[in-house]
C-alpha cells in the first residue's frame, strides 16, 4: 500500500471512530443534563443525505438511504480522535 493510501485510510478510520464517539457520547450527554440552554447547544444538530428510496418489485422490497447527523460533541470527537491518530499517520 502506497504512504499516501495509507494516510488517507488512517484519517478516514479516525472520522468514522470520531463520528461513532461522539454519537455515543451524545446519547449519553442526552440522559444526563437537564433541560436548558446547554442541552439545547449539545443536542443541536445538522443533518444531510440521501433520501429513502424504496423498490418494490413485488416479491421482493429494497430500501436505500443515506444520512449524516453533525453536532458539537461529534466534531469535538472526531477532533480528539484525528490528533490521537495522528501519530500513525
Amino acid at each position: 500500500m502506497s504512504e499516501r493510501r495509507k494516510k488517507f485510510a488512517v484519517v478516514l478510520l479516525a472520522v468514522i471512530v470520531g463520528l461513532i464517539a461522539g454519537a455515543l457520547i451524545t446519547e449519553l450527554l442526552r440522559f444526563i443534563l437537564p433541560i436548558g440552554v446547554v442541552k439545547t447547544f449539545f443536542m443541536k444538530e445538522v443533518a444531510f443525505g440521501l433520501r429513502t428510496l424504496t423498490i418494490d418489485l413485488a416479491l421482493l422490497e429494497l430500501t436505500f438511504g443515506f444520512k449524516l447527523r453533525f453536532n458539537f460533541v461529534s466534531l469535538v470527537a472526531i477532533g480528539i480522535t484525528v490528533y490521537y491518530f495522528k501519530w500513525w499517520i
